[in-house]
Order: structure tokens, then sequence, then C-alpha cells
């Protein structure tokens, strides 16, 4: 029936879990006296979801507060504009789904495609008996017949239906949600039949029964990937029908789109779509929006993202990526063409801003410097010295950078030698802060400042990283190693309690020798004790050292 070339495809197995009104549902896991009540979750002055008893009084999702107040007087309303306890459940329920497979799409919090293409094929190779019964009773079968195809799909969708039910069962019993699944071939029919049994049931299509199931949609815009502009455009050139979408010209699409999105558009409406499920990693922005009521003053507008940020920055943490780009979002309204208009802008961000890990421990200057940055998009944004009036604030981080890792790096390396060494003891420099010397250093100078990372940065040397961790002291304005007074680094082994006084060799000026450290000290005399023995030796040659590059050469007296 299709003449656009695509080839529909039966080898896959596509399962589609959609969380029946799932923002009710986890207000209800938290508290349990909502279970047998019509509940609202509202958002602002609409009720954007509702659960089934709601439902059957009419509550459709985004109506408006008093229109829902109206027609269910007894309505509880849970205020759902904090979706941090949304998001953890929506992550858990699609960490059970990988459990089937590695490839799993989200699409919003409450649905996942999963593409259980390999499960399946594991499954048949074990199984032997006929999969017929078992389908029976979990599974609702859309179409008026199963038709036949020598591919296989059919048992292939059966083994499907199977494995769906046991992950359904799975967020039940592990989370207490409750879940619809559809079956089928690709992604398009495994969604529009997991919504033809609601609530808490599942079904499955076969692919002779696609083109029945996409006839029974209302509309071209009821199709999953057509959205309202588009079922506009099409409406404009007379397409409104799912039998409209199927008989026109592709000559006509192709005056609204180019060749090959006006070839998807028809195949979608006979149920043919080879897209792939593609895998989800973490989301590709953290954001959180907040309409209000007119906004009209700066202090306004920045006390409103102070607290988007504070809460922003808590899904940040448990996201665990370094933000490096920051969104803001405007509304504004103008008041002469009685419209709002949306705009955004965004920034770059040092990322070493999140590196403590904790909000609680986050340097509130950072948090400072991230609210300043907002307002200066803003004032980009907004023209603040004339009158504006906003009436949605929105703050999102849309790139990130992985927490970095620095087991097996060579500052880690490093900072576990400097442990092996136990360079501990530093006594004289407390003292050495009460000479005159010391009082005219300043003392930014001399100390490095308390630092709250937990992680070294790429920007830091590695001597300030080893510093940090081992509370070594920083002279940053001295100029030689003498002034270090490396003489007053002092072991704590035992060994320290057997050392003697080392001679200086004759031929070195001993107020040098004694400025030296021990091991240095120890090195040198070495050296002179070595040229000795091997002078001794050649009784035939004149008596001289042999110093070559060591330390005991450029220290030896003209």
């Amino acid at each position: 029936m299709n003449t656009n070339g695509y080839k529909d495809e039966h080898a896959r197995t596509i399962i589609h879990i959609d969380l029946d009104c799932f923002y009710a549902q986890v207000e209800t896991l938290k508290r349990s006296e909502l279970k047998n009540v019509p509940l609202g979750i509202q958002q602002k002055n609409i009720v954007v979801t509702s659960n089934y008893i709601a439902r059957e009084f009419g509550i459709r999702k985004c109506m408006l507060l008093t229109e829902a107040m109206q027609l269910c007087p007894n309505l509880v309303l849970v205020n759902g504009e904090d979706l941090n306890d949304y998001r953890t459940m929506s992550y858990k329920v699609t960490a059970l789904l990988q459990k089937y497979s590695e490839v799993v799409e989200r699409l919003g919090l409450d649905e996942n495609f999963v593409d259980v293409t390999k499960l399946v094929e594991e499954k048949l190779r074990s199984m032997n008996s006929s999969l017929g019964d078992q389908i029976q009773s979990v599974t609702n079968v859309f179409g008026s017949n199963e038709g036949y195809c020598q591919c296989g799909c059919e048992v292939r969708l059966k083994v499907g239906s199977l494995i769906a039910e046991e992950m359904r069962r799975l967020i039940y019993t592990q989370l207490g949600l409750t879940s619809c699944a559809g079956i089928a071939h690709n992604k398009l029919l495994a969604k529009i039949v997991c919504s033809k049994h609601k609530p808490n049931q599942q079904s499955m299509i076969y692919p002779d029964n696609a083109l029945e199931l996409m006839l029974s949609l209302n509309n071209v815009e009821s199709i999953p990937g057509i959205g309202k502009a588009t079922a506009d455009l099409l409406q404009n050139i007379g397409i409104r029908t799912i039998e409209d979408l199927q008989n026109a010209e592709l000559i006509e699409l192709k005056k609204l789109f180019d060749i090959d999105k006006a070839k998807f558009l028809q195949n979608l409406s006979y149920g043919i779509d080879n897209s792939q499920v593609k895998k989800s990693g973490k989301p590709s922005s953290i954001g959180l929006e907040d309409s209000c009521r007119l906004i009209c003053a700066e202090k306004e507008v920045k006390e409103k993202l102070r607290e988007l940020l504070k809460r922003l920055l808590l899904l940040v943490e448990a996201d665990g990526r370094l933000p490096r780009t920051i969104k803001l979002t405007v509304r504004k309204f103008d008041k002469l063409t009685k419209m709002s208009r949306r705009e955004t802008k965004q920034s770059n961000i040092n990322s070493h801003f999140f590196t403590s890990g904790c909000v609680a421990e986050m340097n509130p200057n950072n948090i400072e410097k991230i609210l300043m940055i907002l307002m200066n998009m803003f004032r980009k944004l907004v023209k603040v010295h004339k009158p504006f009036h906003i009436t949605l604030l929105g703050i999102s981080f849309v790139k990130f950078n992985e927490r970095p890792s620095y087991r097996n790096s060579i500052a880690s390396f490093l900072r576990k030698d400097l442990e092996v060494q136990s360079i501990i003891n530093i006594e004289n420099l407390i003292s050495n802060e009460s000479s005159p010397e010391s009082r005219n250093q300043s003392p930014s100078s001399c100390r490095e400042s308390s630092d709250p990372e937990s992680e070294p940065t790429p920007k830091r040397s590695k001597l300030a990283i080893f510093k940090r961790n081992r509370n070594f002291f920083e002279y940053d304005t001295c100029e030689s190693p003498s002034k270090l007074r490396v003489q007053d680094l002092q072991l704590t082994s035992e060994k320290r309690e057997n050392i003697q006084n080392i001679k200086c060799p004759p031929s070195v000026d001993e107020s040098v020798f004694q400025e030296l450290p021990l091991n240095v000290q120890q090195e040198i005399w070495s050296d002179y004790a070595k040229s000795e023995i091997d002078s001794a030796s050649c009784a035939n040659k004149p008596k001289k050292m042999k110093t070559g590059n060591s330390i005991l050469n450029y220290l030896v007296q003209k």
C-alpha cells in the first residue's frame, strides 16, 4: 500500500511503557490517604493531571483550576511545581527497564520505549511450547484477526507481551506504580496501541492490523510525531483526517515540506515507522521554570532567580555532572499587543563552581557569581530602564562535563607518594612568622587559603594540590631555596634519633654546608669519602678528588 519506497520492517520487538497518572501516583505513595479521593496536581492556576477518580468527574489535563473545581468541588489539590520527586521516581523506572535491554529511550518523565529484540531472540531459543494461551489472560490484542506473516513476527510479539507483563509487574512490586504497555514491531504502533486499554493493562498489535489502528485515530494531530504546527499546515491544504493524508499527492505535500519530510509524514499515516529506539543517557538539560504574576521590578526578578537557582542546584547535585553553560528563559508581556513572548539567552560558566559536589558545601560566593551572570543576561533581554512585565522566568543548565576521576592520574600517584614519605613536621615555621622578617610579609603571601573543593581542578598546579592535602604552607614571595629554610624540615621517623652531625669536607665552606638539609649533607660527604678512597688506591697519581657533576663539585672552595 505504501508507494514511497520504505520497507516496513517486522524484525524488531518494541515495548512502550506508560505510567498511569504518574504525578498523582507519586503523591499517593507519599500520602496513602489520597488513594481513594479525587486528586489533582496543581501548577499555578492549572490542574496539570489527575487520578482516574477525578477523571470520572470530567477533569482533564491542563484544565483551569476554576473549571476543575466546578466539575468536582471535592477535588483534593496537591502542589506539583517541584518536579524533584517525579524525576527521581522516573529514573528509577528507567533503571528497572534497563535490566531487560540496554536500548531504553525516555519520553518525558512517564514514558519509555524499550527495544527487546535481542531478549526475544534469546527466549525463543530456549522456548519450545506454544505461546498462544500464555498471552490471552494478560494482553489485549488489537484488530479483528491476527493475519498471517511468514517472517515470524507474531511469535516474536507474543514473547514481547510476556516480557512486557514481567516489566510491569516489577515496576509495581518494587516501586508501587501501575503502568500500561504497548507491544508492536515499531515505536509508532507501540505508543498508539498502548493507549487503547487503560489503566494498568497492556495491548499488542500485529503488523497486518496497523492500517486499522491508524484509521481509528480522530485526525492527523493524533499521530505521534505530528504536532500542532504541522497539523495546521496540513489543514491549510485540506488534510485533516488520516485518510486524507494517506490519499494526498506528494506533489501537494512538497509545497509545504521537503521530499523526505513529505514521505515520512505519509508513511506515518500507514503505521510505518523505521526509526530506532535511541538509548537515553543523562538528560541533555536540567532546568526549572516558574510562571508568575507580573514582575515589574529588577529586585523581584533577582529574588525569583535566586529561588529557582537554589532548587536547580539540588537537581545538579543529584545528576553528578559539572554544568558549563547556563540558559535564562524570560517571558515578557506586551500590554500594547496583549501578547506574551518567550526569549532565551545563554552563557558559559566556570565548571569549578560545582566541584564541591554538595550544594550545602558550595561556596556562597560562587552562587552569587552565578546569580550575577543570570542578571547580566536578564539585562540584555529586558530593557530594565523602561517599564517591563515578566510573566515567566526559567533557568536551565544545557551543557555538561563529566566529573573527572583522579584515581589513576599522576596527581593521585604523587599524592600517595607524599603519604608514604610522611614529611609532616614543619617545626620552625611558626617561630619564623613571629620573626622581624616574617612580620614584613602579608599572611596571604605565605599561607595557602582554605579551599572547599573536594577534587583538584586542571588549572591548579600539582604542587598546590599536594600542599592542600598535606597542610603545607605556600611561600609565593620566596625567591630562593635558602629563604624557604629547608633545613627546618624535620623527618619524624625513628631513624632521626640516630643521625649524628655530619662532618663538613675540608674543601667546602662550612657555613654553606650547615645550611643544607641532612640528606644533601650526607650525599656531599659520601662523594668526598669516595673520592678519598679512589685517590688512595692510585698511589702513582697525584691526589685529586673525582667529583664529576655531583653537588660537591659546586661547593668545593676554589
